[in-house]
């Protein structure tokens, strides 16, 4: 360890050392960073996203990786730098649960969408799906010598499958209820299922037979697992609240844990057989020896409840699912960190008229105004909770506008940031041409229309049957359109209030509505998967586009395209008069949730729940930047080769992944924090010349690893002893640098 010289230090203030990329050739293990057809995968740089509930949890034989599955994904994590490595998304609903391969080269994940899905674990693609459970599927696992497949799910039965081919071997049943977890004992001859009946069974794998039935919890089970040598299991009984020990030789219940104070949900047992752990909704995990049926401990591993939860091989680990994951120490009872993501779901974006500034709001009701020309985060507004359903400027560009779903409506000054008013608007809103009237949803199914200047309620329109979703005025402000819940796209007239008519027929929530500049066309986005295209005039449907789930639609500035957004993450430009598809802009991770045109047409702006706020090239379909507004106030702009701008800590959850090997984009900080060629990027300019490094020459060349004393949170001394370690992955250690603030020291 190397012990620096005393460091004036600031309270509060980040230090950060980065060591300098080696300036020797060096080799480095290709075989991690081998494609399956046997290339050479290139680097990508991703956002840590995190999940937003943790249904399942589990190590590697090794203890260094973990899988974590939750929302629609499932995640590939480095445990010990905490460090997201890939995500893999092919489900259409929440997913339950996700295992090893016994030889760990593959994955096997399964969930709501009745899907059981198998992935390559190194470059995370789908290999294989297995389809024939009639309903959510909550558990599947692999037999232990990796040669077949076991599922069981909300159509009560278990399901066995050859991974080889894919085929359904066999089929049994005998629960009456959802089977809720599976277990194979450690040779593989027997299968344990925990159903919703609220009991237990064993079935001899070989011919299907059921064995013995356990019976005692008083609600669902949840989960079961078997201990290490195979005699003894336990069980999860959800609501009843209790944990049971059970012998599996003669069915007897050895012991009832008591002590959790809300439904039970995941139990294991520690390596020794003798110890083991349960989760629960009281946001807890419990320590118990099983010996003495005693409480041990207690650790606080849940933001919220704790839904899952895994031991490390060596017993010496717990990870906690909760709304993120959490690592503990089982000898300390202390957590050592947490695995996670530090963004929200973008639900909106507009850009200013004059392409100066461009909005995102998030989920959480946060509000971030960038420049976009230098990519800075200039201003954030936290104060209004709620989902942000509407942003836009006025026309001058001097006002900015966000509606919550759930009100207020809210208009501010975008140079100072301060509230000019609040308007009882709800849903969705937005500015007339001239900027003098704003429409909005309202209280009671309606739409409102506003006197900007003064807030002044003017005029009602009631028809809708359903909160209103979208908005828009035609270009001359003489009508309005609007789309709801209640599946309609409804025509206004503005001058008698009265509905002119209603567009097509939906089966599903119209999220999106838009007029053509001429304000003879109307596009309509709904989650019913299509885009439609109707005449003003006479409501004749001139088009319709198939898609998934669309949240978003805007006409380009002079009328020929249509932009869309929708659940696919696939932003895509359409030729309104041909109908075909001109450009799919590729980036987003998730859902995108909004996409707008710049006023002169050359650029668009889109939204995702990955976090992220993409600059694009109409012409090109190129990314130029992406910026993402970190949970704690922090953020960072990207450009596609890799160099950015931040806050001071924004840089800390960007990571670089080759292969299923990973970096935090921190470590390459003297290569890659160039706020000159960002500001460049966005501009338009040729960066070409100034260019020094790529990502992909950068990884050639792994950057070390650096770890750093824990600094006090407040000191007496004005200087600091900082010890720091660093340690070569592969790329050599060249010179060492130290930095405060960004600055060289």
């Amino acid at each position: 360890m190397i012990t620096d010289k005393n460091l004036l230090r600031q309270t509060a203030i980040w230090i950060g050392i980065f060591a300098i990329l080696s300036v020797f050739s060096v080799f480095v293990n290709a075989a991690d960073n081998l494609s399956p057809t046997g290339g050479i995968q290139r680097p990508e740089i991703f956002v840590q996203l995190g999940h937003s509930g943790v249904q399942s949890v589990a190590f590697s034989a090794d203890g260094k990786h973990a899988l974590s599955a939750g929302d629609k994904a499932v995640k590939l994590w480095d445990v010990v730098m905490g460090r997201e490595i890939r995500t893999f998304t092919g489900h259409d609903a929440f997913v339950s649960s996700a295992v090893y391969s016994p030889d760990e080269r593959f994955l096997l994940s399964c969930g709501m969408d009745k899907k059981i899905i198998l992935w390559d674990a190194m470059d995370g693609k789908q290999i294989k799906t297995f389809n024939g459970h009639t309903k959510g599927v909550f558990a599947a696992v692999f037999s232990p010598d990796g040669r077949s497949i076991v599922s069981g799910g909300m159509d009560a039965t278990i399901r066995f499958w050859d991974v080889a081919t894919g085929g359904e071997i066999s089929t049994i049943t005998g629960h009456t209820a959802a089977v809720r977890a599976l277990a194979y004992t450690p040779d593989g001859g027997y299968l344990l299922s925990g159903s919703w009946d609220q009991t237990i069974k064993l079935w001899e794998v070989a011919t299907g037979r059921e064995v013995r039935t356990f019976a005692g919890h008083t609600a669902q089970v949840n989960a079961v697992a078997f201990s290490p040598d195979g005699k003894y299991f336990l069980s999860a009984g959800g609501k009843d609240g209790t944990v049971r020990y059970w012998e599996v030789a003669t069915g007897r219940e050895l012991a009832i844990l008591r002590g959790h104070r809300g439904f039970v949900t995941s139990v294991a047992f520690l390596p020794d057989g003798r110890t083991a752990v349960s989760g629960s909704y009281d946001r807890s995990v419990k320590v118990w020896n099983l010996t003495r049926a005693a409480e041990l401990s207690e650790l606080p591993a849940g933001e919220v409840s704790v839904f899952s939860l895994a031991i490390s091989p060596d017993g010496s680990l717990l990870l906690a699912g909760s709304r993120n994951m959490s690592l503990w120490s089982l000898a300390t009872g202390k957590e050592l960190r947490k695995l996670d993501g530090k963004v929200n779901w973008v639900h909106e974006v507009a850009i200013s008229p004059n392409g100066q500034y461009v909005l995102s709001g998030n989920f959480d009701g946060v509000i971030n105004l960038w420049d976009s020309i230098t990519g800075k985060q200039l201003k954030t507004f936290q104060g209004i909770k709620g989902i942000v359903s509407s942003l836009a400027f006025s026309p001058d560009g001097r006002t900015m506008m966000d509606c919550r779903l759930d009100g207020p409506l809210t208009l501010r000054d975008v140079e100072t940031g301060r509230e000019l008013r609040q308007f009882a608007g709800q849903g969705a809103a937005a500015f007339s041409r001239d900027g003098k009237w704003i429409v909005s949803g309202a209280t009671g199914n309606r739409i409102s229309l506003w006197d900007a200047a003064s807030g002044r309620d003017i005029k009602n329109f009631a028809a809708h049957t359903d909160k209103i979703l979208s908005v828009a005025f035609s270009p001359d402000g003489r009508l309005v359109v609007s789309g709801g819940r209640d599946k309609t796209v409804r025509l206004w007239d503005i001058e008698s209030g009265r509905e002119l008519r209603v567009f097509g027929k939906y089966r599903y929530h119209v999220n999106a509505v838009a007029f053509s500049p001429d304000g003879k066309r109307v596009l309509a986005g709904s989650s019913d998967n299509t885009v439609k295209l109707f005449e003003v005039e006479n409501g004749t449907q001139l088009h319709v586009w198939q898609d998934m789930a669309i949240s978003s639609v805007a006409f380009s500035p002079d009328g020929r395209y249509a932009l869309t957004a929708g659940f696919d993450g696939i932003p895509k430009l359409l030729d309104i008069a041909t109908g075909k598809r001109i450009m799919n802009f590729m980036g987003h991770k998730l859902h995108a949730y909004s996409a707008v045109f710049s006023a002169d047409g050359r650029r668009i702006v889109t939204g995702s729940g990955d976090g992220t706020v993409r600059l694009w090239d109409v012409k090109s379909g190129r990314e130029i930047s992406q910026s993402i507004g970190f949970t704690n106030g922090e953020w960072i702009v990207i450009t596609p080769e890799g160099y950015y701008n931040s806050s001071a800590r924004g840089h800390e959850y960007l990571n670089i992944r080759q292969g299923n090997k990973v970096y935090g984009i921190d470590q390459f900080y003297d290569v890659f924090y160039r706020p000159d060629i960002v500001s460049a990027k966005l501009k338009g300019d040729d960066i070409a010349g100034l260019i020094t490094l790529t990502v992909e020459e950068a990884i050639k060349n792994p950057p070390p690893a650096v770890k750093i004393s824990p600094l006090p949170d407040q000191v007496d001394n004005p200087k600091v002893k900082v010890c720091y370690q660093v340690q070569s992955t592969g790329g050599g250690i060249g010179e060492v640098r130290l930095f405060q603030n960004g600055k060289l020291i």
